[in-house]
């Protein structure tokens, strides 16, 4: 099918995931002969184990109530219970602030709760959102659920080939394109910078090194996504991360200081980042394989301490050595001199 005559890829936004769920429950439940097909999409998507194969009917849906993407009514079985299913649809994004713990305090008793997100996961963002008490639905679990039946309208079969192009195909490329092809441009997508930042903290934590979390945003137009080590709170912040970003085209991993000193502190945050970058380069100097870049002096409250380009070192090489300088740099900075 092509591209340019399926509407799914020029109407790209959450709203249209929204409108398609609304759509394919309505459809499946409007005649008989798709009954083995909406009892597929509620045993694989909707029921828990223990009521798949009961009836499902009375489908009712509402969008954007009280700013909640979907809300699913159905009864459930002869016992004629009701139940209500909350989603919550993400496309690239991620939720913000309390918003996934606000949809449940004002729909506190629902069957399920469901965050469907078509891009890549990352492991942060997965225990926060089973934290709140909601299964995740990907693209892979919706595709392999209506590919079944995607012949029975050609909307289905254009969802189904959108989130298959757009998600799931790119997402199961990212590990060739970064270690196999080595092809680091990958990385413009958040999605792949999510997935390599996972490969980097499996490692850390197969080594027993302690982090705090992945965090993600944009600069510029460009995502970075950071992995923050440690952190100091005590009357000054200060943070300690790796950041996967671009440079003069050019991607790389790099070993952050960060905090926001007052005038009067400025020369003390100095003070840290000097010890911070000696002890990083006479580290690494004795880990061969790596290619240390030069550091950047410009930005006041952020200051790279090390950096890693891709195209210079072997990614594999990298995520092998960062255990080891990870445990070397907390304990460095565990140990810097008090800011005044």
């Amino acid at each position: 099918m092509e591209h340019k005559t399926n509407i799914f890829f020029h109407a790209t936004k959450e709203l249209s995931t929204d409108a398609f769920l609304v759509w394919l429950f309505y459809y499946l439940d409007s005649e008989e002969k798709y009954s083995v097909y909406k009892q597929r999409l509620f045993d694989n998507l909707i029921l828990k184990k223990v009521d798949c194969g009961k009836d499902v009917h009375n489908i009712e849906l509402k969008r954007q109530e009280n700013r909640v993407d979907v809300i699913l009514t159905f009864t459930l079985g002869e016992s004629n219970e009701k139940k209500t299913v909350l989603f919550e649809n993400k496309t690239w994004t991620t939720f913000h602030d309390n918003q996934l713990e606000y949809y449940r305090s004002i729909y506190p008793d629902c069957y399920r709760y469901i965050y469907l997100k078509l891009a890549y996961v990352n492991s942060s963002e997965e225990r926060e959102v089973k934290s709140n008490g909601y299964d995740i639905i990907d693209a892979a679990m919706l595709s392999k659920v209506i590919g079944v039946f995607e012949d029975i309208h050609c909307l289905i079969k254009m969802y189904n080939e959108y989130i298959t192009e757009t998600f799931i195909n790119t997402i199961n490329s990212f590990h060739t394109e970064l270690f196999i092809n080595h092809k680091y441009d990958v990385l413009e997508d958040a999605g792949a910078q999510k997935y390599l930042c996972d490969r980097i903290v499996d490692n850390l934590i197969s080594h027993d090194v302690p982090y705090l979390k992945i965090q993600n945003g944009t600069s510029a137009g460009m995502p970075w996504t950071e992995i923050v080590l440690v952190e100091k709170k005590d009357g000054y912040y200060e943070s300690l991360f790796w950041k996967v970003h671009i440079r003069a085209g050019k991607y790389y991993i790099r070993l952050n200081q960060y905090s926001e000193p007052s005038d009067e502190q400025v020369s003390y945050k100095m003070r840290r980042l000097e010890i911070l970058r000696k002890e990083a380069d006479n580290y690494v100097a004795n880990i061969p394989e790596l290619h240390l870049g030069i550091v950047n002096d410009r930005a006041r409250n952020e200051s790279e301490v090390i950096i890693l380009f891709f195209n210079d070192n072997d990614i594999t090489t990298i995520i092998e050595a960062l255990p080891k300088i990870s445990l070397h740099m907390i304990e460095v900075f565990n140990k810097l001199p008090k800011i005044q």
